[in-house]
């Protein structure tokens, strides 16, 4: 490892992390290797997802406080985290929208490092380190139970593949 401390054994990701707390804690987990495809999961889930519940849902998520975290992951280290609720907005008259412009000013266009692909975990490098002196850490079960390449969902404890249910995959792997 060279003294920047960038380790290419550990790759780099864009990690969306939406957490609700309610009769029910969850985490959504959309690990990407491009700012693209996190544009492209913003979209289908507030704007045009073919179901119209769903949308409603995740508005409702959002109005009520549901996290939406944006961790910047490059060489296996958090180099940031970006808020995403700001940009995220809703009006009152229904005309719901994402300021684009605000995303692509605080999202770093690309990652350092070697991008996550398909089938990997994403592995951190002293997470617990990293983490104990923020405000804001990912869900409870880092790093211990490392997220892979894609979407997930934790709830009360388990990690499922449920949100290729509901979400179209921005990255879907290759036949």
């Amino acid at each position: 490892m060279s003294g920047d401390d960038r380790d290419d054994r550990f790759g780099s990701a864009y990690v969306l992390e939406k957490t609700y707390t309610g009769q029910v804690d969850w985490s959504l987990f959309f690990v990407y290797s491009r700012r693209e495809h996190i544009r492209a999961l913003l979209q289908d889930m507030y704007i045009d997802n073919p179901d119209p519940d769903l949308i409603e849902g995740m508005w409702e998520s959002h109005d009520s406080g549901e996290s939406a975290d944006l961790w910047l992951i490059e060489h296996g280290r958090c180099t940031g985290r970006v808020d995403l609720r700001p940009f995220i907005l809703t009006a009152d008259e229904g005309d719901s929208a994402i300021d684009w412009t605000g995303f692509d000013a605080a999202v770093p266009a690309a990652l350092n490092g070697p991008p996550l692909k398909h089938g990997e975990e994403l592995r951190l490098q002293d997470a617990a380190a990293y983490f104990q002196d923020t405000a804001r850490v990912p869900a409870d079960f880092y790093p211990d139970e490392p997220v892979r390449y894609g979407m997930q969902v934790w709830v009360d404890g388990n990690m499922l593949d449920q949100p290729y249910d509901h979400f179209t995959d921005p990255d879907p792997e290759p036949a």
